[in-house]
């Protein structure tokens, strides 16, 4: 009987093992996605930094500092993101983590609508996120959008909002 319970015992430990080894391991590479809105609050020409909420498995804010070659060029035009700005999610749950740090790597500022006659100017912001403390990496992608109008004869930028996704992972 008792090397019976020992058969039995080890059955389970290994039955225990192929369902437990694999979900172990797909819970390392999970991705978590989060819907950002908020607002840009300070800017030069090659440096634009946010704030805002997020939502997605928690809710939380955010803060973007975006280095960047300056904007210029119509539609269409394309500049660099360039290495070293930093990303930060504060979350009011763990999920993935009640702080999130990580840091641009790379990627693209596009020209959408350069905004001709004081009308609101767009860009698409793709940015690649690495050393992200969760997750290893992760990507940014937001609209932009420069909302101006025409006081007196000149073009006065009013505001700055910014929405999209944050993806960890």
């Amino acid at each position: 009987m008792n090397a019976l319970h020992r058969r039995i015992a080890a059955a389970v430990l290994v039955a225990s093992l192929v369902v437990l080894v694999p979900a172990t391991a797909g819970a390392a590479t999970k991705t978590s996605r989060f819907s950002i809105s908020g607002t840009e609050v300070s800017a030069t020409s090659t440096t634009g930094r946010f704030v805002g909420a997020a939502s997605g498995s928690a809710l939380g804010t955010w803060y973007a500092e975006v280095v960047h070659a300056p904007l210029a060029g119509g539609d269409g035009a394309q500049v660099a993101i360039q290495s070293g700005g930093s990303f930060g999610m504060a979350l009011a749950q763990a999920e993935p983590a009640y702080v999130v740090s990580g840091q641009f790597s790379g990627g693209t500022i596009t020209t959408i609508y350069s905004g001709t006659n004081c009308k609101n100017q767009v860009y698409a912001v793709e940015g690649d996120l690495k050393s992200v403390s969760v997750t290893g990496t992760g990507h940014f992608s937001a609209t932009l959008t420069h909302h101006r109008r025409s006081v007196l004869g000149r073009c006065w930028l009013y505001a700055a909002t910014v929405s999209g996704t944050v993806t960890l992972g």
